[in-house]
């Protein structure tokens, strides 16, 4: 379940990366770099917590990939919903740094991760952005298997998969109420 859970995450940024390619999505590289980052902090974090699962490791790969696209393709934007991100995942880290606790780099991060989703949640449910249905039922569909996966039900482990699947099935849904 683990590794289903991360090819599922991974395997839904290429719909994803051809829409951005296409000019179906046009994909911000403030945000894509924040979630990128917010991110790689929580994969550190949760293999410090020996709380690694797949959807995490997908995530990671394919959100540098759309950061880099998003340089060339994208529409950069920064507004107080990315700084609170920034400053949300860097608190993350210094908490983190300070304390030895990599479980509140894991908070910090899903914080920011939930804070950071905030425009784009809005600009679909506004009709604003365009985003793909098919990545977005991939991404949602992955948090099944990321739950499953799950050994050890402590903040270190479920934390990072709800937020996900929170984000995503929220996007997810806006998205068909869209095309419906």
């Amino acid at each position: 379940m683990n590794v289903l859970s991360g090819v599922l995450f991974f395997v839904a940024f290429i719909p994803y990366v051809w829409a951005i390619t296409h000019g179906q999505t046009v994909p911000s590289p403030v945000t894509w770099a924040i979630w990128a980052s917010v991110d790689t902090l929580t994969l550190f974090a949760m293999i410090k917590e020996k709380a690694v699962i797949g959807q995490i490791t997908g995530a990671v790969i394919g959100a540098w990939v759309v950061t880099i696209l998003a340089i060339f393709y994208g529409n950069p934007t920064m507004g107080s919903v990315e700084w609170i991100s920034i400053i949300g995942a860097l608190a993350g880290v210094i908490l983190w740094k300070f304390t030895g606790n990599a479980l509140l780099a894991v908070i910090c991060a899903q914080l920011a991760v939930l804070i950071g989703a905030v425009p784009t949640i809005v600009g679909v449910y506004t009709g604003v952005l365009l985003e793909d249905p098919i990545a977005w039922s991939l991404w949602s569909f992955s948090c099944i298997p990321a739950f499953l996966a799950i050994k050890k039900w402590d903040m270190a482990n479920v934390l990072q998969p709800l937020s996900f699947a929170v984000v995503d099935l929220s996007i997810f849904a806006l998205v068909m109420m869209r095309i419906f």
